[in-house]
């Protein structure tokens, strides 16, 4: 009797070449996806405390963010690594190549030097950064008595109302240019802002437009000088307006003056000298 062999089914190889042919077309979308996607031009908005360079570093920090749509997803979808004084970023597609990044910044009014860290807090008072380094534009305010101190918490001051007047001067003196080593609130809220041996004191009275406005037209004369000047009694009415120079610079100016007086003075006697030699 014949022996026939029954034809082997070709399931096994039909299966081979679909997932071949599927590995070949994710193979060929990865490639697109690695050339097309690949970023080559970042826009950055909403940025102040960073620059734009520094924006960019610290969110395409690998090369998988090179990609436009891995970076779109990893933003919009996994958890990032938090950036201080960044509240969230958001990126958006302007086209393949090309993403912008919307920076959302935590609003910050100044900071208070506690324990050897400087904490940052927003206009209501709550503690939103803690760091150890100091970042320009954003003043320290000393003088402020709290109980305790906490990231996320409020300030526990007694009189809430001093973070309006802390939002107001903070705003003023961006708004005039001006860039106070610290601002410092005494007792009834009395206001001092030192530009590093000058003061201003303001006292706690109104007017504070009109203060750091006229302190702004003044400050060219001021700068690098050590004393008071005393605004307290400052109006838009009376301004009066006066400068207490401190004692040790007045000391200086005494000897300078003097030192001056004694050159001039042996400069003439040379002079009365050379004269009478040559008759």
């Amino acid at each position: 009797m014949a022996l026939f062999k029954e034809p082997q089914p070709k399931h096994h190889s039909i299966r081979f070449l679909i997932g071949a042919a599927l590995a070949i077309l994710l193979a060929a979308a990865l490639l697109v996806a690695a050339t097309v996607f690949k970023i080559r031009d970042i826009e950055v908005t909403g940025n102040s405390f960073y620059s734009a360079q520094e924006i960019i570093d610290k969110v395409v920090a690998d090369s998988y963010s090179s990609n436009s749509l891995y970076l779109y997803f990893k933003y919009q979808y996994l958890d990032t690594e938090e950036i201080p004084f960044v509240d969230k970023i958001e990126v958006s597609l302007v086209s393949p190549s090309k993403v912008r990044l919307r920076v959302y910044e935590k609003s910050i009014v100044g900071y208070v030097d506690y324990m050897g860290a400087n904490l940052y807090f927003d206009k209501d008072g709550i503690v939103v950064e803690s760091s150890s380094e100091v970042t320009e534009g954003i003043p320290c305010i000393s003088g402020l008595k709290f109980d305790s101190l906490a990231l996320y918490q409020k300030l526990n001051v007694a009189d809430d109302s001093i973070f309006q007047r802390i939002l107001d001067i903070t705003q003023l003196v961006k708004k005039y240019e001006l860039s106070p080593d610290r601002i410092e609130f005494g007792n009834n809220q009395t206001l001092t802002l030192y530009f590093e041996e000058m003061r201003a004191a303001f006292g706690n009275s109104g007017s504070l437009d009109e203060k750091v406005g006229r302190l702004h037209e003044l400050f060219p004369d001021l700068e690098g000088r050590s004393g008071v000047l005393r605004m307290e009694n400052y109006t838009e009415d009376s301004k009066f307006i006066s400068f207490e120079q401190d004692e040790w610079e007045e000391q200086e100016e005494e000897e300078e003056e003097q030192t001056q007086e004694q050159e001039d003075g042996s400069e003439d006697g040379a002079e009365t000298e050379e004269e009478e030699s040559n008759p």
